[in-house]
C-alpha cells in the first residue's frame, strides 16, 4: 500500500489530524489497533452492540461525532482498524509502516507520518500489585464503557488525578459497590493552583459532576490516601489503605483494611513512545510527568523530517490539548506537501494554535497537581515485583546497583532482566528509572529508558507468512 500521509492512532489527536488532512486533499491511511476509531478516550462499544445513545458513553461523544463525520464524508481518508504497526523506518523513498491484521503482515509507504499513539495507565508498585482482581483504571473504564461488564462486584480505587472520578462513576453506575475512591493528594495541595485553573469552567464543572454523582452512590472519596497493600489467595481479596503525607510517605498507625474483589490503581498515564524512539526522535525527560516525552516544533515536527507527533506522546494533556495538536500536524503535513499554501496553511493554524495555548497551560497545572511524590518509593519492600514479565524485585535491582554499579536503565537491563519481557518495558520502565535515581542520587534524565526493539510489538511468524 502507499499514501501521502500515514497516521498512526485513532484517537482524538489521529482523528483531528486525518479531518485537517483529508480536507485539504491529501491521501491519508489511519492505523489503529481497536475494532473502531475513537481511541480510549471517545471509546466505542463492539458494532454487535448498537448502542442507541452513542453520547451516553462519554461526556465530549459530540465532539467525536463531528471528527467521525468529518473523516466518514473523504474518500481521501481510509481508516485500518485492528491492525497493529510492528515496526517502522525511514529511508531514501520514505517511510515504512511493517503492519499486522488478521489478514496477515503487510507494507505501508508514507511520504509524511504523524505518531499519535495516545497513552496507556501509569500503575505503582506495591506488594500484592501483582495479584489477579488488581488491574488499572483504564482497564476497568475499558470494561465497563466498552464491553459493558463489571471487572468485580466490591471495587477500591487508588491512585491520582481526575481520571479516577469518571471511572469511579462508571463503576458505581454498572452496579458495583465502590467502598472507595483514595486519591493520594488533597484539596490543600490544590489550592495553590486556583489562580491556573480558574477560567477552564468546562473541566471545573465536570469534576464537580462527578463528584456529585459519587455522593448519589454512596462512594467514599478520601483525600491524602492511597492503597499500599494487598492481598489474598490466588486472587485480591482484601486491601490495606493507609493516610499519606505531602511526600507520600505512610503515615503511621494511620492503616486501614477493606474486603474487595477488584481494585483499580491508576497514577496519570505514560505516553506510548516506542515508535518515536525506533525512529530516533528526540525526546526530553519531563519532571513533572515522570516520563519521556517526544520532542517537536511549532508545526508538531519531530527532529526527523517528515515525522509529526500529536497527542499524549508529546506529554500527557488530554483530548482538549491532542486534539488542536493533531490539526496542526495535519495541516503542516498538508503544506508539505503542497495541498496548502502558506497563507491557506496560516490560516488554518491560528485558531487551533490559540486552543491549544489555552488547553496547554491547563494540562500543564493538571500534571504538577497531580505529580509523583518520592514518598512512592517506599511503599514497595525488597520482595515487591517490579517487572511483571521477568518477576524482578525490587531487592534485585538494588543489588544490581550496589555489586555492579548498574547506575542506568540499559545496565539494570543487562545485570536483572528487567524490560526484557513480552511488555518490553512498558510497565516496568518507569518504575526501574525511578527507583534506580532515588537509590543512586542521579537525575532520572541521566538513567534513561530502555531500548526500543526493532519489533516493537508482537507478531507471529504465521502472521508474517501471510
Amino acid at each position: 500500500m502507499e499514501t501521502e500521509i500515514a497516521i498512526i492512532g485513532a484517537g482524538p489527536a489521529g482523528l483531528a489530524a486525518a479531518a485537517e488532512a483529508g480536507e485539504a486533499n491529501c491521501r491519508v491511511v489511519v492505523i489503529d489497533g481497536y475494532a473502531r476509531p475513537g481511541g480510549q478516550y471517545f471509546k466505542q462499544t463492539p458494532t454487535e452492540f448498537r448502542a442507541q445513545k452513542p453520547r451516553a458513553l462519554h461526556q465530549d461523544f459530540f465532539k467525536a461525532e463531528r471528527l467521525f463525520a468529518r473523516i466518514n464524508t473523504k474518500a481521501n481518508v481510509q481508516i485500518l482498524n485492528n491492525t497493529s504497526v510492528w515496526s517502522v523506518q525511514t529511508g531514501e523513498s520514505g517511510i515504512t509502516l511493517h503492519l499486522t491484521s488478521s489478514e496477515g503482515s503487510f507494507e505501508l509507504k508514507a511520504q509524511k507520518l504523524i505518531l499519535a499513539p495516545g497513552a496507556y495507565d501509569r500503575a505503582l508498585p506495591f506488594p500484592g500489585w501483582d495479584l489477579p482482581g488488581v488491574i488499572t483504571a483504564g482497564a476497568a473504564q475499558t470494561l465497563v464503557k466498552s464491553l459493558r461488564v463489571l471487572p468485580g462486584k466490591r471495587v477500591a480505587l487508588s491512585g491520582a488525578g481526575p481520571f479516577l472520578l469518571p471511572v469511579a462513576t462508571a463503576l458505581a453506575k454498572g452496579g458495583a459497590e465502590v467502598v472507595g475512591l483514595f486519591e493520594a493528594t488533597t484539596p490543600l495541595q490544590w489550592a495553590k493552583f486556583t489562580p491556573q485553573v480558574w477560567g477552564h469552567w468546562d473541566k471545573l464543572r465536570e469534576g464537580f459532576e462527578y463528584t456529585k454523582l459519587l455522593q448519589k452512590y454512596g462512594v467514599r472519596l478520601k483525600f491524602g490516601r492511597a492503597v499500599i497493600r494487598a492481598e489474598g489467595e490466588g486472587r485480591i481479596e482484601r486491601v490495606t489503605v493507609a493516610r499519606l503525607d505531602t511526600n507520600w510517605q505512610i503515615v503511621p498507625g494511620s492503616e486501614e483494611q477493606l474486603e474487595v474483589d477488584t481494585l483499580c490503581v491508576g497514577y496519570g498515564f505514560l505516553p506510548s513512545t516506542e515508535l518515536s524512539y525506533l525512529l530516533g526522535c528526540a525526546h526530553r525527560y519531563e519532571p513533572t510527568q515522570a516520563a519521556f516525552v517526544c520532542e517537536h516544533d511549532a508545526e508538531m515536527q519531530t527532529n526527523k523530517a517528515g515525522v509529526f507527533v500529536a497527542g499524549e506522546i508529546t506529554g500527557i494533556g488530554g483530548s482538549a490539548r491532542a486534539m488542536p495538536q493533531g490539526a496542526i500536524a495535519g495541516i503542516a503535513a498538508a503544506r508539505q506537501l503542497g495541498n496548502l499554501t502558506a497563507g491557506e496553511a496560516e490560516a488554518k493554524l491560528l485558531a487551533h494554535r490559540k486552543e491549544l495555548k489555552h488547553q496547554q497551560s491547563f494540562a500543564e497545572t493538571l500534571n504538577q497537581m497531580f505529580q509523583l511524590r518520592a514518598g512512592r518509593l517506599s511503599w514497595m519492600t525488597p520482595q515487591t515485583i517490579i517487572c511483571r514479565c521477568e518477576e524482578v524485585t525490587a531487592g534485585q535491582v538494588k543489588r544490581a546497583i550496589e555489586q555492579f554499579q548498574a547506575t542506568d536503565a540499559k545496565t539494570i537491563k543487562l545485570t536483572t532482566r528487567a524490560g526484557m519481557g513480552l511488555c518490553q518495558g512498558r510497565i516496568c520502565g518507569h518504575i526501574v528509572t525511578g527507583l534506580t535515581a532515588s537509590l543512586t542520587g542521579r537525575d532520572p534524565a541521566e538513567i534513561g529508558t530502555f531500548t526500543t526493539r526493532p519489533i516493537v510489538k508482537p507478531v507471529t511468524l504465521q502472521e508474517l507468512a501471510k
